[in-house]
């Protein structure tokens, strides 16, 4: 279901460019019906040695061996997802299975195509590329081909599990269509959830589907997401937080601020720290109230501070953090603080 089968798809059928062919010339008896262009000597010395009048040589332009072999990386990759779709429609509900139809048709229109359905007739095509045609097709100029070899190599290294494989999929099912905002507050709030997994003891549960139901990752009893429904592609800043799977309530709140330049660096990080001001006093509104400093329980991410020097987080003070800290754990006392309100609660 990827974006770049669906590519070769379309590029198979004719709509983009991308198909090169290197031609031969091909000479062939033919009795009866003849295409192709009639070769007049070679035809009358056939004819005069058989002593049939109905020979006639033909010279045909054909697609070269080294053509077929390479249309055979696309090819088998548009097979190939083409079985894994007509086995997923079996098992799909009604909502899922008309997109994988919809898929399916254009696949099965691709695999028609005429220069497509050559290259896997014959013995060539009923066999896996060999890997020294996969490679030239992933080092080729040609816009398919490189894709269809991408397209493989992936494919199989998801059947083995293999790191670069997963990796990829992860990427492009998740975060290819992710504006930087949600960027930063997805793997802020994977930070944060590491953190709790390292203070609690419990394993983090990464949740795939964070578009749908707004957890980013679950550790233990302790759920991490953004406070309202969001889109992943949408640029308007949101809160992650962490909420209590016992209470229900939400124990610490984190902000990502857009520094977009060393002058405005100060206001991003007044306007992030009132908005958890704000969703403080409306989470002390459900029940008991916050501390008497309820900023303790928060975190201002930057990917990047310019001029701010956010030093080592004090008691009972804001904790302010770029990507930088972040990966020097600098969110894990943040994650002491959410356990100790937990437990108190």
């Amino acid at each position: 279901m990827s974006h770049e089968i669906h590519e070769i798809a379309l590029g198979a059928l004719g709509h983009r460019r991308g198909m090169r062919q290197r031609s031969v010339l091909e000479t062939s008896e033919h009795l009866g019906q003849i295409s192709g262009s009639i070769d007049a000597n070679e035809t009358l010395m056939r004819q005069h040695v058989k002593a049939d009048p109905s020979v006639f040589v033909v010279n045909e332009l054909v697609a070269s061996k080294e053509t077929l072999q390479s249309r055979q990386v696309p090819a088998w990759a548009l097979k190939l997802a083409r079985d894994e779709i007509s086995r997923a429609i079996c098992v799909s509900d009604s909502g899922a299975r008309r997109d994988l139809e919809a898929r399916l048709a254009v696949y099965n229109a691709a695999l028609a195509s005429s220069h497509i359905k050559r290259a896997l007739a014959g013995r060539i095509g009923s066999y896996r590329p060999r890997h020294s045609v996969i490679s030239g097709a992933r080092q080729s100029r040609s816009a398919l081909h490189p894709k269809s070899g991408d397209v493989i190599r992936v494919y199989e290294g998801l059947r083995r599990l293999a790191p670069f494989a997963l990796r990829r999929i992860v990427l492009d099912a998740v975060l290819g269509r992710t504006g930087e905002q949600r960027l930063l507050e997805l793997a802020a709030g994977l930070s944060l959830a590491q953190a709790l997994s390292i203070v609690s003891g419990h394993p983090m549960v990464w949740n795939l589907s964070a578009e749908q139901d707004g957890i980013i990752a679950k550790v233990g009893f302790f759920t991490v997401g953004w406070n309202t429904p969001v889109h992943l592609d949408a640029e308007d800043p949101r809160i992650v937080c962490v909420q209590d799977g016992h209470s229900g309530s939400y124990l610490a709140f984190l902000r990502c601020a857009q520094v977009l330049s060393a002058d405005f660096e100060s206001e991003a990080i007044r306007l992030a720290t009132e908005s958890l001001v704000a969703e403080c006093r409306k989470e002390a509104k459900k029940g008991p109230r916050f501390e008497e400093t309820p900023l303790a329980n928060c975190a201002v991410v930057s990917f990047r501070f310019l001029k701010f020097d956010p030093g080592e987080p004090k008691v009972n003070q804001l904790i302010a953090a770029d990507f930088d800290d972040i990966g020097r754990g600098r969110l894990v006392e943040l994650a002491r603080r959410t356990c100790r309100r937990s437990s108190l609660s």
